[in-house]
Parts: C-alpha cells; structure tokens; sequence
C-alpha cells in the first residue's frame, strides 16, 4: 500500500484583490486588510477567508510506501504557485490514494479554482478523481460527514496523543506571510502534514489496510526522520509527541 498526504498553507489572494479593486498603490499588507474588511462585511462577523480569496503559499507532501516515508515541503516566493500545484499533482500519479485533513471544505476548491486560474490542465488526474471513490481520503469527512461544529485537526491529533499544532494556526501564517517569514508559513503546512500522517497511519490500520508491524515501522521511520538535520520545529513536534 501507498499514499500521500497533503496540507497547505493559504495566504490572501492579494494579486487578484488588488487588480479587481484598483489598488495598486497599496502593499500586501494593506490589501489584505481591505480584503479582511470586505468579507466580514460578506459574514457580519468572521474575517476567514472563503477559498476563493485565498492562494497557495507552502505545500507539504509526506508518501508513505514500502519504500520508506518521505517529506517534501515547497514554500512560495521560493517556488511559484503552479510549481506547488504541479508538485501536488506529481505526488498523486505516484500514489493510489491522497489524503488529507478537512480538504473537501477548503483545499479542494482551493487547488480546483487555482487550475482555473492557471489554466494548469492534467486529465487522467481528473478523470481519475472523478471515477475512484477514495481517490482522495479526507479524514475529518471520514469520521463525521457534518460539516457543523466539526473538531480541528489539532484537537483530535491531540486527544489520541499526537502533538498537534503547537500553537499554529491560519492567523499565524497570515501574520509570518505578512512579515516575509517563509519558514513560519512553512511550518504551518509541515506540521498540518505530519499530524495528518500520524493520523492516517491509525485510519489504515484501524481499516485493516495496514498491519500493526507496519504502522509501527512507518512510526520509527518518521521518528527518525524528524530527528535528523531538519527545522527546528521538527524537534518541537518529536518533543510533544507521546509516543506510538
């Protein structure tokens, strides 16, 4: 068995806020403000972003297969947005499943709108997705289909042990994105990406799909991964993790 799971981090669409409102003489930070502002008008009181405001500022991949487990993190001004689309889409003609947390909500209308934008075009992956029912494995989906008052990733990772996000969160990536502090955005999807992982692993060998032996191993080859030469919040994630 082989899969890959995915998470983003998502930014303010500045660029297209700022072409669609003619706001030319103002820098991210001020249009994201102005962007800000407009949709709490659109909610009466949250100032979330919808997906279609947003854009793709760092994506995470983690594979796990016979060979190993294997992290890849790609970070924009570093790479642009189609090279983290088309990366995301390499990652899934290497792999029969793509899983991620709370994607159906946010992630897959993100990417879906972001090949529009791009006109980024990939039809076996389409044609695939669209014929195979578990062509993507949303875990937050798979354990509650309501969207209502659904738990975040960090509050179940960390009821069944796992660290969770250790104290990231959409509005800390708005701020380091804001700031020009890449690894900060970085971490977010790193982190979302490894929580993820610890919690696909238990899905597949709770399903049956996986054995014990081979979650256990998947578990010591991240381990091992995340003490190596690697950023620093790594070490943080290993120190809060609790164990297998």
């Amino acid at each position: 068995m082989q899969f890959t799971v995915f998470a983003l981090s998502t930014v303010p669409d500045t660029a297209t806020t700022r072409r669609l409102l003619g706001l030319d003489d103002l820098d991210d930070k001020a249009v994201s403000k102005v962007l800000f502002h407009r949709r709490k008008q659109q909610t009466g009181s949250s100032e979330v972003l919808r997906w279609d405001q947003r854009a793709i500022a760092s994506l995470t991949l983690i594979r796990y297969s016979e060979q190993g487990v294997q992290l890849e993190s790609l970070t924009a001004p570093q790479q642009t947005e189609e090279a983290l689309l088309d990366a995301l889409f390499q990652a899934a003609s290497r792999s029969s499943r793509m899983v991620a947390w709370n994607a159906e909500d946010v992630d897959l209308p993100l990417i879906r709108f972001r090949c529009l934008k791009y006109s980024i075009g990939l039809p076996e992956y389409w044609q695939t997705w669209s014929h195979a029912a578990e062509t993507h494995i949303d875990i937050a989906r798979w354990m509650c289909d309501s969207a209502t008052d659904r738990p975040t990733l960090d509050g179940i990772a960390r009821k069944l042990g796992f660290p969770g996000m250790l104290n990231r969160s959409e509005q800390t990536v708005m701020d380091a994105w804001l700031l020009g502090a890449q690894d900060d955005v970085r971490a977010f999807s790193d982190i979302s990406a490894l929580n993820s992982y610890l919690l696909a692993l238990r899905l597949f060998a709770v399903r049956g799909e996986i054995s014990g032996q081979e979650s256990a191993v998947a578990l010591e080859q991240l381990r091992e991964l995340l003490a190596g030469d690697v950023p620093a919040y790594f070490s943080e994630f290993l120190s809060a993790w609790g164990g297998p």
